[in-house]
């Protein structure tokens, strides 16, 4: 398997190891380290990690994830970067080969690390995207593992960008920010719809950021937000809109006929099925081909795809392809197609 840059929260990826850039102390650190804490329940980790005790820089141990949808904590200590007069290099290659091996050893398939000493130990980040690609790259000549690279700051960015060639930005500045303690599904698809919602999270985050409010009342009314009740009737149209309403909704908005939708996408039963039954269910890829079809933006995508059940997967790089594609209105299935060939994907049709 390969290694893939994800422009994300590490909390939020799925992997059956996550990787924490731990204090050297058993104690809650900040950033990276507060975080997952935090996610995984702050009292229940910091007594595992207590049994471990001291790690020196460049070692790794694991704990449970405890509420982290994962099976394990990997936590491995960076060095303070000193312009490589302590061999910080090796040091750092030597926090992601640990972790790697750790990982190895208790059968993980997929791993999540953080850009390890990149943030207050000093790395320049180009220096500490080297180092990873190279200590990364090196176990996976030998080894069968999916490692995703979790970045968040422009700064990273632009260094993963110099590093490797098939980095997939997720998403711009604003849709990081915005979507961050989102979450998708079926259960949660009102949140899809609900900007002022989206607005309200975006508004707490710049107020924890800005040390406004502390941590306890940031999970507070976040929890509030995000269980705030309210009917899709209030924001689609004063109806409940299922796929084909909303699609046929869109139809008519974009005063286009069926055959610009289907043509070049999909067989003309399968529009037939979709106009006249009610209650007709797409498999993703039709929803998506409609998104196209019907030149949606991203966010009239999302919406449609929620109504369908359905959502773009933020650590599914077809789904990155997809909303890169829509975002700078690639809606034929040739330029589709081009995109996800450039980054090594299969086709559309074998994907969805």
């Amino acid at each position: 398997m390969s290694l893939q840059i994800i422009r994300n929260d590490i909390t939020k990826v799925k992997a059956d190891a996550i990787v924490n850039t731990a204090n050297p102390r058993p104690v809650i650190g900040g950033g990276t380290d507060k975080a997952i804490y935090e996610a995984a329940g702050a009292d229940k980790l910091l007594n595992a990690r207590k049994k471990i005790g001291a790690i020196k820089p460049g070692q790794a141990f694991e704990t449970p994830a405890f509420d982290l949808e994962a099976n394990f904590i990997i936590h491995t200590v960076g060095p303070v970067w000193d312009d490589d007069k302590s061999g910080e290099r090796e040091i750092l290659r030597n926090c992601y080969i640990n972790s790697l091996e750790l990982a190895q050893q208790y059968k993980c398939k997929s791993i999540a690390f953080p850009l390890i000493s990149s943030g207050v130990y000093g790395f320049p980040k180009d220096v500490a995207i080297d180092v990873a690609k190279a200590a990364i790259n090196e176990f996976l000549g030998e080894h069968d593992m999916k490692v995703y690279l979790i970045i968040f700051d422009e700064e990273s960015l632009v260094a993963s960008k110099g590093a490797f060639k098939k980095i997939k930005e997720l998403v711009s500045n604003e849709y990081v920010k915005t979507h961050t303690d989102l979450e998708y599904g079926l259960n949660d698809s009102r949140d899809v719809y609900r900007r002022n919602t989206r607005e309200e999270l975006s508004e707490l985050e710049r107020d924890f950021e800005t040390h406004k409010i502390d941590t306890d009342e940031f999970q507070l009314k976040r929890k509030q937000i995000r269980e705030a009740k309210q009917d899709l009737s209030q924001i689609v149209g004063g109806k409940q809109y299922n796929f084909h309403k909303l699609f046929l909704d869109f139809l008519d908005r974009k005063e286009m006929n069926g055959a610009d939708v289907y043509k070049g996408y999909f067989d003309r039963r399968i529009y037939s099925k979709i106009q006249s039954n009610v209650n007709y269910h797409p498999s993703k890829g039709i929803a998506i081909q409609c998104c196209l079809g019907l030149h949606l933006t991203m966010e009239e995508s999302e919406w449609l795809l929620a109504s369908g059940s359905y959502a773009f997967n933020m650590n599914f790089d077809p789904d990155i392809v997809i909303m890169y594609c829509i975002r700078n209105q690639k809606w034929k299935m040739y330029e589709i197609n081009s995109e996800l060939e450039k980054y090594g994907l299969p086709c559309f049709d074998n994907i969805y």
